[in-house]
């Protein structure tokens, strides 16, 4: 299988933490994700060395709480 981290943009980074943290706290959630290492991937030379794929980013998430009881 073929390294799908690398596929990743940071739109759709941040679409995928949202949607799930939003899911999780039931309140909309923003995501700024930045600082993603380039590429996306470990070394290229480092690929078949192993099963392991890593991806680094910060992630800011925001949202404003509602009244709800």
């Amino acid at each position: 299988m073929s390294n799908q981290l690398k596929t990743l943009s940071n739109s759709q980074l941040e679409t995928l933490i949202s949607k799930s943290i939003s899911e999780y706290l039931h309140e909309e959630v923003e995501c700024n994700v930045h600082h993603t290492d380039n590429p996306n991937i470990d070394d290229v030379d480092q690929i078949g060395l192993g099963n392991k794929r890593t991806m680094t980013f910060k992630a800011d998430l925001s949202y404003t709480e509602s009244d709800r009881v």
